[in-house]
């Protein structure tokens, strides 16, 4: 099987293809550039700005389904405006899903968000995206699952754990999932699907209702050392971890999160161990290997 993914050269659209790559899929990845990354340099790419249809027709043609991840968001650096916002995000989600129609594809995965909602532009966008999505099911009958990302904007590192127990979630886990869903879309399990996407850490519901009291204890029994670790630290701890229902995509997609708060505590017990400077390490929203 053929899969389109679309914002393939961003963060997220790097990740999912590796992902597809691995899963066994023939990957075309679409965006303005290409990825600069040396194990994608030989996977066929094609230019598309979404907003410009011919660009869209070209790169959906031929394909058996579309993970459709190009967007801006409020978070880019340099901010983009609302203007492009706007554009890209709705306009090219149109042009998107009438080359789909067009083609005869009915396998897609949208990248929705949890800022879906009235909060900001880019919010808005992802409403209506997700309504357009509707639309399109309503109208083809297609398998669409409607994935709301919570984020995995790349991070200073002792950041990003502890966006792990609010709302950060580790770039495996979002590229797992979406390849769950478009396997799930292709092999029709799915009719118009939505969930989120997020984190598990696996807390007794106690430990999640008060984790800023009870968190460093439930740590230091699975991960021995990490009460010095939050300490040295200074992580910054939450009174509540954030956490959602995930059953449906567990029941749906065979799809779970894998990589938690724990898994960071593990990473950064090593990294102490061996004296590396963490203070000064980036990562690109997931957990590095130790080398």
């Amino acid at each position: 099987m053929k899969v389109l993914v679309t914002g393939a050269s961003g963060n997220g659209g790097q990740a999912v293809s590796r992902a597809l790559l691995n899963a066994g899929f023939t990957v075309r990845m679409a965006d303005v550039f290409p990825s600069s990354a040396a194990d994608l340099k030989a996977v066929e790419f094609v230019r598309c700005d979404t907003r410009t249809p011919a660009d869209v027709r070209r790169a959906v043609d031929g394909v058996d389904a579309v993970i459709h991840l190009a967007a801006w968001h409020c978070a880019h650096n340099p901010p983009v405006s609302d203007d492009t916002i706007f554009a890209v995000n709705v306009d090219g989600t149109f042009h998107v899903l009438e080359a789909c129609r067009e083609e005869g594809i009915k396998s897609i995965v949208y990248a929705s968000s949890m800022a879906y909602g009235w909060g900001s532009v880019y919010g808005v966008t992802k409403v209506i995206g997700e309504e357009l999505c509707r639309a399109y099911y309503e109208m083809t009958n297609a398998s669409i699952a409607m994935l709301r990302y919570h984020e995995f904007i790349p991070r200073p590192y002792l950041e990003f754990g502890e966006r792990l127990l609010r709302n950060g979630v580790d770039r495996r886990d979002i590229a797992s999932a979406t390849v769950a869903s478009i396997k799930a879309a292709l092999e029709q399990r799915i009719g118009l699907f939505r969930t989120i996407i997020h984190t598990k850490h696996g807390m007794p519901e106690e430990v999640i209702r008060g984790f800023r009291n009870l968190g460093p204890a439930w740590c230091e029994e699975h991960v021995p050392g990490s009460r010095k670790l939050l300490e040295k630290y200074n992580l910054s701890l939450p009174e509540q971890v954030e956490q959602h229902d995930l059953s449906e995509a567990a029941l749906l997609l065979g799809w779970k999160p894998e990589v938690g708060f724990l898994d960071f505590l593990r990473d950064l017990k090593m990294r102490d161990e061996r004296g590396i400077d963490v203070t000064k390490m980036w990562v690109p929203s997931e957990l590095p290997s130790v080398e």
